[in-house]
C-alpha cells in the first residue's frame, strides 16, 4: 500500500505514495527494513479520497508539499510532536477534515497548507511557528476558533483570509506581523489585543464588515496602512495616546456612522499620517483632560 525511498545517506526512509484505492484507517510505520521512517515526501498520499484517518508516527520529521492535499474524506489527523516542517500545501482542500492541532515542534509551516479545508473548524499553532508562506488558512469558511499562542511573532499574509465564520480572535502580544491576516473575515465581530501588543498590522482586518467596535490597549505603538479600512459596520473605536504612527488610510472607506475617541490628545499627533482616516467621514472625539474636541470629519 505504501511505496518507500531511501535517503542519500542510505540512514532512514522518506514515504513516497500511497495506493489512491486506501480506505478506512492509514498507518505509516516507524521503520522500514530495519530504518527510521523520518518524511513524508510530496504528494505522498495526494487524492487518497476513501483514506478517514492517517496514523503519523513520532519518528516523522517532515511533511512534504501537497503531501494530504485533497485527501477529501480524511476527518482526523494528529501531527506528532516530532514534525518540525511542513510544507506547502500539505493538506489543502481536505474538506473533510474539522479539527487540527499543529504542535508546537513545528517552526516552519508552507503556504496554503490548509487552504480550502472547507470543514475546519477549530485550529490550533505551533507559538514556535513561523506560517512563512501566504494564505495558510485560505477560505476555510467553518473555522470558528483559531488559537494563536503567545510565543508566535509572524504569520505569513492573508493567513485568514476568507474564513468568514470566524467570530472572534486574540491577537497575542507576541505578534508583530500579520499583514491582511483576517482579510474578509466577515462573520468576524470581536477581536481582543492582548496587554503588550505594540503593532496592528497592514491591511490585518480589511474589509471585516462584520466589527462594529474596537478598543485597542494601552501600548500599542503602531497601526499600520488600512488596518481596518472597508469595515463598513464599525461605529466605535477607542485609540489609546500611546499610538505615535497612525499610517494612511487606517479606516478608509469606513462609514460616516463610525466615531473614533483618542484618549488624552487634542490633536493629531505629527507622527501620524495626514490621510489616516481615509476617505471616511467618521467623527473623531479628541478627549483631553475631559474637554472633548469634537472633529466632524
Amino acid at each position: 500500500m505504501l511505496t518507500f525511498k531511501i535517503n542519500k545517506a542510505e540512514t532512514a526512509y522518506e514515504v513516497t505514495k500511497c495506493d489512491k484505492k486506501a480506505t478506512g484507517i492509514v498507518t505509516i510505520p516507524d521503520t522500514y527494513s530495519g530504518k527510521a521512517v523520518v518524511s513524508i515526501g510530496k504528494e505522498a498520499f495526494h487524492s487518497c479520497q476513501n483514506m478517514t484517518d492517517i496514523i503519523i508516527p513520532n519518528s516523522i520529521e517532515q511533511i512534504g508539499t501537497r503531501a494530504f492535499a485533497s485527501c477529501t474524506g480524511l476527518t482526523n489527523i494528529v501531527i506528532p510532536d516530532s514534525v518540525k516542517k511542513i510544507g506547502n500545501g500539505a493538506f489543502a482542500h481536505c474538506t473533510g477534515l474539522a479539527n487540527i492541532v499543529i504542535p508546537d515542534s513545528v517552526k516552519r509551516a508552507g503556504e496554503r497548507i490548509f487552504a480550502n479545508c472547507t470543514s475546519l473548524k477549530n485550529a490550533v499553532l505551533s507559538k514556535n511557528m513561523k506560517i512563512s508562506g501566504e494564505h495558510a488558512f485560505l477560505n476555510c469558511t467553518s473555522l470558528v476558533s483559531v488559537t494563536i499562542p503567545d510565543g508566535v511573532k509572524e504569520i505569513g499574509k492573508h493567513c485568514f483570509e476568507g474564513c468568514t465564520g470566524l467570530i472572534n480572535v486574540t491577537i497575542p502580544k507576541s505578534l508583530t506581523k500579520y499583514d491582511f491576516a483576517f482579510e474578509n473575515c466577515t462573520g468576524l465581530t470581536s477581536v481582543t489585543f492582548q496587554k503588550g501588543v505594540k503593532v496592528i498590522g497592514d491591511r490585518a482586518f480589511l474589509r471585516c464588515t462584520g466589527l462594529t467596535s474596537i478598543t485597542i490597549p494601552e501600548g500599542v505603538e503602531e497601526i499600520e496602512f488600512a488596518a481596518f479600512a472597508g469595515c463598513t459596520g464599525l461605529t466605535s473605536v477607542t485609540i489609546p495616546k500611546t499610538v505615535v504612527r497612525m499610517e494612511h488610510m487606517v479606516f478608509g472607506k469606513c462609514d460616516k456612522q463610525l466615531t473614533v475617541n483618542v484618549l488624552e490628545l487634542c490633536e493629531k499627533p505629527g507622527t501620524w499620517d495626514s490621510n489616516w482616516r481615509g476617505n471616511s467621514e467618521c467623527k473623531v472625539i479628541w478627549d483631553f483632560g475631559g474637554k472633548n474636541i469634537v472633529d466632524e470629519g
